[in-house]
């Protein structure tokens, strides 16, 4: 029996196709945020990062959460395109 890990596809694809109540480990959310696990784990010790739930000793992210998490990342070209999206969600 081999224990082969699994491929940064493989977990895009398990991601991607999972309802976004489904729960992942730290090594899906790694290969989705394209960081490594200890990044991930340095952000829970300071506090920041993706929210995550604690179950035992195991680290579970909600893939809710995580796709929040990347909207709230978004980043802008220039200060006039921010003015311009306010505007827009404004109207």
């Amino acid at each position: 029996m081999s224990s082969q890990k699994p491929t940064r596809l493989h977990l895009l694809n398990e991601f991607e196709s999972a309802p976004k109540s489904a729960l992942f480990n730290q090594q899906t959310i790694a290969a989705v945020l394209s960081c490594s696990t200890q990044l991930l784990e340095r952000n829970h010790w300071a506090g920041g990062g993706v929210p995550y739930l604690k179950i035992g000793r195991k680290v579970l992210y909600r893939k809710s959460d995580v796709l929040d998490f990347l909207q709230q990342q978004k980043v802008y070209h220039s200060t006039s395109n921010e003015g311009q999206s306010k505007l827009v969600e404004n109207a």
